[in-house]
């Protein structure tokens, strides 16, 4: 087993039936019986994407300066219904404060310069007409800030820092407050976190009853000091989703067993085509361009085909402050112990800003990546779907317009483009030698000529338009437009089949989608809310064979390709979708809030007639099929404390058969109207059960789940590099998922994630479940992390990622061979240095030597392709703004 290759140390509902637009983040001031004190420095900036008429008015606005903190007294008689959405930039502390009006004596804006020392300037400010923006920024350094409700007020106190504390006489009052309001109790309340993907609405994190992690601005710049790539920063933050196959490719990586849906900003970037080894939807936008991340664990329908195995809404950046804001990042790494050839270098510069009622955003990150090394010295044999000898380019651009008071208007743009050289190939002698191997790099660099080295490509543009008042409801509306394109290495097709007609060839895969989605949000009562739109799409797919030249290809050592034609791959097909949803959100009572929702989706694929295939020379007849179906979701949520909730969810998920696999060399005859059978999508219908906890210094989240699905899709290879076997049998995974995080004081953070699942399918022969292969069931896995402020702006963290064995597929002959466990850490330092942080990154800390789930099934078929993961990896970076 790949175990003797180790040095050691083993250790993210359907009431809709409709589409998203993007998420948000923040923090709701909610209220318990004794008015307690709620901790926002733990409170992340979230996007709005769901508004109401002004629910709050600040009447008055005071300063209160003690020895130890400073007060921003917002006075309202509805402090414990308003919700804050906070963030930091730079020494700013900024909270918006949707649903709320400033109507001050003295007009629409509160400023104060120099209330107290150590802070600069506070501001309270209209950003429009439905949201308050308070603004508090430190002379040298990012005040902290925490929040506290009454009767009467919302208070921000921000601690001053220690060397300030003493001596300091209180500012007069401004002129613009009002009375006094009363002083708030010691305790505190539990920070509250506003997300939108679970149901398509703004609700509080702790009362979706579903599965929900948040990954913040914050948490994603600590993970790229170690690694930018998404699939690993999301494999060892997310519970239920399976470890990186640390490639492009993340058709393995499932959430929960299934595939999950890839959206940015709302917009579907996976793919019905996306069966394809070609997957790359999570690096087909750079870190440095998004804002935060949710996921909802578990099957959904809430956005339409696709999500089986749940939902991945990669937010865009956004706009900072009401003035114009800076931000870059430069590094430098190593992916191979300071070996030659293993530097690469990274740049990300950003600029936002807000005037009147225009705001922008523009971000560029240009990625370059070297030679790859294994724990032993040795290159590793990665090309066309890793980050090995590459550079990737994205470019985000996010223009806004606040038309009147209850309007706005914003168009989105994200380029990114990932290039890589085809200078690497795979030694398939090595499957040849006795014993257990490792696969080995052949220097091979290839020329194309009339061609382009492999490529990953992604564009989306976008229209987004809000109105928070028409029909009594608030309406959200988006106009999407998004490209997918990967070309993938040459490859010499006659080394696995040397009778096809196919010889030298690479695949080139490309996918179109446009579409739109309409919800409107009615209140029905004070407690009872309805959800309902329509979404629309039409995507366009189809894979080609990029062919080159034989003769030129031998006789110039297998390093000249020229491209001399192209032939169909995939046959191409288009997939239209209408879906129509509506929602339903009730609280009951304080403690018990149920939701539900149903989704029709009408849905037509039509696949392009008599096309020829590029490996076979067959013609096949296409033609058209139209299906349709209903789906659920019902949940419930149950407020035991204002701190502990507990949660129940049905859901169904639904999907297309994998039409791209349908018309991939069928067999001789094949006639796609007659010989495929299209009548309604293949469902999933999940069962969850879960518990919250959400204190001032703890919090923790445990849920079980089971899956079920009649007609499952498994992928099953008989050899690598031969043709896979759909296997479509009733299917059913389930698990449980725990994950805890404590603050035991202000310099020490530790926590740990737990995901242990399972997945069966019936065997036809049998009729009993068998395991399903790893490809898709990932082995136990565990996170852990601590995190240790040293010194007054030097933090550290440790952090480990251990996968367990997994015998199961093995044993019951689907997998090759059984997965062994393997240990990652890694070592994250940063140091607030002038105006930036400069942060060190040492990845794979202890230079174990592994292979990752999907190399070690890769390497039981044949060694030649065991390929080995990386070993001690070095980043160094510094980020600042100004």
């Amino acid at each position: 087993m790949w175990g003797r290759m180790r040095t050691g140390n083993e250790l993210l509902s359907c009431l809709c039936l409709g589409a998203v637009l993007s998420i948000l983040i923040a923090h709701q001031s909610a209220r318990a019986e004794d008015q307690q004190k709620v901790t926002h420095s733990s409170i992340v900036q979230s996007n709005k994407l769901a508004q109401t008429p002004a629910t709050g008015v600040i009447t008055g606005v005071e300063l209160n300066l003690t020895n130890q903190e400073l007060e921003i007294i917002l006075q309202t008689k509805n402090a414990d219904k308003l919700e804050t959405v906070n963030r930091s930039e730079g020494n700013s502390f900024i909270a918006d404060i949707p649903n709320a009006q400033l109507n001050l004596p003295s007009g629409r804006e509160f400023r104060q310069e120099n209330p107290g020392s150590g802070i600069s300037l506070v501001t309270v400010t209209n950003i429009d007409a439905n949201t308050i923006r308070v603004t508090v920024t430190g002379e040298t350094s990012l005040p902290k800030v925490e929040l506290f409700d009454n009767d009467e007020s919302l208070i921000f106190a921000v601690f001053l820092p220690d060397s300030t504390r003493t001596n300091i006489s209180p500012t007069p009052t401004p002129p613009t407050s009002e009375t006094p309001s009363e002083q708030p109790t010691a305790d505190s309340d539990d920070p509250i976190e506003l997300v939108v993907t679970a149901t398509r609405r703004e609700e509080d994190i702790q009362n979706v009853p579903r599965s929900v992690t948040v990954i913040t601005r914050e948490q994603l710049e600590q993970q790229t000091t170690v690694n930018r790539d998404l699939t690993s920063i999301l494999g060892n933050t997310v519970p239920g989703l399976g470890a990186s196959a640390e490639s492009q490719q993340s058709f393995a990586q499932t959430l929960r067993g299934r595939p999950p849906l890839i959206l940015v900003d709302g917009v579907p970037i996976s793919s019905n085509i996306d069966n394809d080894t070609s997957v790359a939807n999570l690096r087909r936008i750079d870190v440095g361009a998004i804002e935060r991340i949710e996921v909802v664990r578990g099957p959904s329908a809430v956005y339409g085909d696709g999500a089986a195995g749940g939902v991945i809404n990669i937010i865009t950046r956004r706009p900072d402050q009401d003035r114009v804001v800076s931000n870059a990042e430069i590094g430098i790494r190593s992916v191979g112990n300071f070996k030659s050839g293993s530097f690469g270098n990274f740049v990300n510069y950003g600029i936002s800003g807000q005037q009147g009622g225009v705001d922008f955003i523009a971000s560029f990150t240009r990625d370059s990546f070297g030679t790859p090394f294994d724990a032993e010295g040795d290159r590793i044999p990665l090309f066309g779907d890793a980050e090995a000898n590459s550079a990737s380019i994205n470019v985000l651009g996010k223009l806004g317009f606040q038309l009147g008071s209850e309007q706005r208007l914003q168009i989105t743009a994200n380029y990114f483009n990932d290039d890589q050289s085809n200078d690497v190939d795979y030694d398939l002698t090595v499957g040849q030698i006795p014993g257990i191997q490792k696969a080995r790099a052949l220097d091979q660099p290839v020329e194309f000529i009339n061609s382009t080295n492999p490529f990953n490509r992604g564009t989306v543009i976008q229209l987004d338009y809000t109105h928070n008042n028409i029909l009594n409801s608030q309406l959200q509306a988006q106009a999407y437009y998004r490209q997918t394109k990967t070309a993938a290495t040459l490859f010499d097709n006659r080394i696995f089949d040397p009778d096809s007609i196919l010889d030298i060839g690479r695949s080139v895969v490309t996918s179109e989608r446009f579409g739109g989605r309409l919800q409107l949000d009615t209140p029905l009562s004070s407690n009872l809310n309805l959800l309902w739109g329509a979404d629309y799409s039409s995507e366009d797919s189809k894979g080609d064979y990029d062919l080159f030249d034989v003769d030129e290809f031998d006789n110039s050592g297998r390093r000249i390709a020229r491209k001399i034609g192209s032939s169909i791959r995939i046959a191409p097909f288009t997939i239209q979708n209408l879906g129509l949803f509506s929602q339903v959100k009730w609280e009951a009572s304080e403690n018990v809030s149920l939701s539900g929702g149903v989704r029709y989706e009408n849905i037509n694929v039509s696949v392009i007639d008599n096309w020829v295939d590029g490996q076979t020379a067959l013609s096949y007849r296409g033609g058209e099929k139209t299906l349709d179906d209903v789906v659920f979701n019902a949940g419930v949520v149950y407020k035991a404390t204002p701190t502990i909730s507990l949660f129940a969810n049905f859901a169904q998920g639904f999907s297309l058969p994998n039409i791209s696999r349908i018309v991939q060399r069928p067999q001789p005859g094949f006639n796609f109207a007659e010989d495929v059978e299209l009548s309604a999508p293949q469902k999933v219908d999940s069962y969850e059960l879960g518990i919250r906890g959400q204190w001032r210094n703890f919090q923790a989240s445990l849920a079980g789940f089971y899956s079920y699905s009649s007609l499952g899709t498994t992928v099953q290879f008989e050899d690598f590099g031969s043709d896979f076997r759909i296997l479509r049998a009733p299917q059913r995974n389930y698990g449980i998922e725990l994950a805890v995080d404590w603050q035991p004081s202000d310099k020490w953070k530790l926590g740990s994630t737990l995901t242990w699942s399972e997945g069966e399918r019936e065997d036809s022969e049998t009729g009993e479940f068998v395991a399903i292969t790893g490809y898709e069931i990932s082995p136990l896995k565990l996170t852990a992390y601590l995190e240790n402020e040293t010194l007054p702006g030097w933090n550290n963290r440790l952090q480990a990622l251990y996968i367990g064995n997994r015998d199961r597929a093995f044993d019951a002959g689907i997998d090759p061979i059984g997965i062994d466990s393997y240990l990652v850490m890694d070592l994250i330092s940063s140091l607030k240095l002038g105006n930036g942080t400069l942060s060190l990154g040492v990845r794979n800390l202890l230079n174990n030597q592994y292979l990752n789930v999907v190399s070690q099934i890769n390497g039981g078929y044949d060694d030649s392709y065991a390929v080995a993961s990386r070993g001690r990896t070095f980043t160094l970076n510094y980020r600042w703004s100004w």
